[in-house]
């Protein structure tokens, strides 16, 4: 007779036995899975960030205003993601000597917007001086606002809006403003109170009877005052995305990669009616402390001072930050 023997599929082991060697397998698999679902969205947000053009190269801008000056201060890191490829200031075009405007984003496209913007401005200089036959003080008194700059950039921008510039340029500078003043002249004869002169031509006396008409017009050519007119220069600060977006402000503007540290560092020490010194100092203080907060600005800045005038002046300053 034959002896039947177990099948070599039937389990030999009891439940609990396969439960103990389950368990230890278990913890490992529950903590890699909620690793990967934590850690997804952080890997998404690095790559977004390493995708962006705009910040594949670093460097950030801030401009200030005070009373009749403007600051506007850049880095010198440009880089290449995290890494750093070179040290030296950021490119800024330079027009005349009450505007300044500055470049952050791609590299290349900073390059080719400044180029860009150089011959519309020298093509408008170029028809204002008659072809470049003429007068340097013709020509300065022709000089792009920065008004029109801010309206040039956006307009070449949008121009370029399926094919954009990755580029967020900053437009700072003074705004001539004429406004009309009461001037005196000592010359002048003037009413007196109680008196019964007028002017040195004739007199009133009393009892004396003349033409109401002629009294009329020497009173009404007494109390006329000459209006003199002069120009006044605005602090005029404008920020722009990749498509020509203006954003006008009175106070600070921030552009680049540490643009959020900079608009709180900005909001903290700015005040308004800064003199030139005292605005280059607040901003020169603002601008690292921010760029201390950002692994791809830094490396040292400049800031440009533009103090309002008949002939205007730039001031630079070389400011020394950390470097690692």
């Amino acid at each position: 007779s034959r002896i039947k023997r177990p099948h070599p599929t039937t389990h030999n082991q009891s439940p609990t036995t396969r439960e103990r060697t389950m368990r230890p397998l278990l913890i490992p698999i529950i903590t890699f899975t909620l690793f990967l679902l934590t850690s997804i969205p952080f890997i998404k947000v690095c790559a977004q960030q390493q995708q962006d053009p705009t910040t594949m190269n670093g460097g950030s801008v801030m401009a200030m205003s005070g009373q009749n000056c403007v600051a506007i201060a850049v880095d010198k890191r440009f880089g290449s993601g995290p890494q750093m490829v070179n040290v030296s200031p950021r490119h800024v075009l330079i027009p005349n000597s009450r505007l300044v405007v500055a470049f952050t984003g791609l590299g290349g496209d900073c390059q080719s917007l400044a180029e860009e913007l150089s011959i519309f401005i020298s093509s408008k200089m170029g028809r204002a001086s008659g072809f470049g036959f003429g007068g340097g003080d013709r020509s300065r008194e022709k000089s792009i606002s920065p008004r029109a700059m801010a309206a040039l950039t956006s307009h070449v921008l949008y121009g370029r809006r399926r094919a954009p510039y990755y580029v967020e340029p900053i437009i700072a500078g003074l705004e001539p403003v004429v406004v009309e003043e009461d001037a005196e002249d000592e010359d002048d004869n003037k009413i007196q109170e109680g008196g019964n002169e007028i002017g040195d031509e004739g007199s009133i006396k009393a009892g004396e009877e003349l033409d109401n008409s002629l009294v009329d017009a020497k009173i009404s050519k007494l109390s006329t005052k000459k209006r003199k007119k002069r120009t006044k220069y605005q602090p005029y600060l404008c920020t722009q995305d990749v498509i020509g977006a203006k954003s006008r402000s009175d106070s600070f503007v921030c552009a680049g990669a540490a643009s959020k540290s900079l608009y709180g560092t900005a909001e903290a020490m700015w005040r308004p009616g800064l003199k030139p010194d005292e605005l280059a100092r607040v901003c020169g203080r603002a601008f690292l402390s921010a760029l201390e907060r950002d692994c791809l600005s830094g490396y040292g800045a400049i800031v440009y001072v533009i103090i309002g005038g008949k002939s205007g002046e730039i001031i630079e300053y070389n400011l020394a930050c950390r470097s690692d």
